[in-house]
């Protein structure tokens, strides 16, 4: 879980910036990270993997920025597909706005976070992208 969500944004995240630092490049980086960075959801070895994503994030941001590189990161709400399993008519009770995410919506987002217009005084960031869905805690705690 680690290896998977960590240790991998950060081996990379180091050679692109070597890269750009390198070639005077400016320009950003954008990471994925999760609503679990941020609370408890009672999976402690992902939501330990993000939350030290979300570290990286603003470590990088505040190492690269003199060099003209903004790093920020979008952590996405309920977006079904791929390996989403959940009951979504149960989940979408527990968004304020009353649906789930679509993969346009975290897209937007994500060009937000890359444009200097939108967002070109903004780094070491997480944009959470979810609805309202982490007003909740939408897994339940482990029997006991």
């Amino acid at each position: 879980m680690v290896n998977t969500n960590l240790r991998s944004g950060f081996v990379l995240s180091q050679a692109i910036a070597k890269q750009m630092i390198a070639q005077k490049i400016r320009g950003k980086m954008l990471f994925v990270t999760s609503l679990h960075a941020d609370s408890p959801r009672n999976l402690p070895h992902y939501s330990a993997a993000k939350a030290g994503e979300t570290m990286l994030v603003k470590e990088l941001a505040r190492a690269l920025g003199p060099h003209g590189i903004r790093v920020n990161a979008i952590a996405p709400g309920a977006i079904p597909g791929g390996g989403f399993a959940a009951d979504v008519g149960a989940l979408e009770k527990m968004i304020a706005l009353g649906r789930t995410g679509t993969p346009e919506d975290i897209a937007q987002m994500a060009v937000a976070l890359l444009s200097d217009r939108f967002s070109g005084y903004v780094t070491g960031t997480t944009v959470v992208v979810d609805g309202g869905l982490a007003l909740y805690n939408w897994i339940p705690a482990p029997e006991t």
